[in-house]
C-alpha cells in the first residue's frame, strides 16, 4: 500500500512538472523577425559593423514603418533584387532586409534564394497584419 502511494505521489509530481513546463509561454529570441503571426527568420549574424541584435531591431523598425505607411494599406509588391553578393527585400520602394552570405550559412542556398523565401513569408505576414490588404511577391 505504501509503495502504491509513493508511486502515485511521484506520478502526480511528474505530471505537475510536465504541465508547468508545457504551460510556459515561448519567448522570442532577440533576433527573431515576425509579422502578423508569421515567423520569418532569426538574425544571427552581424553585417557591415552592425551587430545581429541591431540588425534585427532595424528590420523590425522597417516592418513597422511598412505597416504604418498609408499607401501600403491596400497592399504592395514585396520584391527581391540582387545587390552585389547580397540581396535586398523591398516592400514597394522601402528596404526591409539585406540578406548576406552569412545569413545563408548552413544552407545550400545563396542570399538571393534566402531573400526570396523571406520575402514570401514577409508578404504572408503583412497580409495578415493588415486585413483587407494583399502583399504580392
Amino acid at each position: 500500500m505504501l509503495h502504491r502511494r509513493a508511486l502515485l505521489f511521484a506520478g502526480l509530481l511528474l505530471g505537475t512538472a510536465v504541465a508547468a513546463v508545457a504551460a510556459r509561454p515561448a519567448f522570442a529570441d532577440q533576433g527573431d523577425i515576425s509579422v502578423g503571426g508569421v515567423w520569418i527568420t532569426r538574425i544571427t549574424h552581424s553585417w557591415a559593423g552592425v551587430s545581429a541584435a541591431d540588425r534585427a531591431t532595424e528590420v523590425t523598425r522597417r516592418i513597422t514603418e511598412v505597416l504604418s505607411t498609408p499607401e501600403f494599406r491596400q497592399g504592395a509588391v514585396v520584391s527581391v533584387r540582387p545587390e552585389g553578393a547580397d540581396a535586398l527585400v523591398m516592400v514597394g520602394n522601402m528596404l526591409v532586409f539585406t540578406v548576406t552570405a552569412a545569413d545563408a550559412t548552413g544552407t545550400s542556398n545563396k542570399p538571393l534564394q534566402v531573400a526570396k523565401y523571406w520575402a514570401s513569408l514577409l508578404g504572408q505576414g503583412l497580409t495578415r497584419a493588415l486585413p483587407g490588404s494583399t502583399f504580392y511577391f
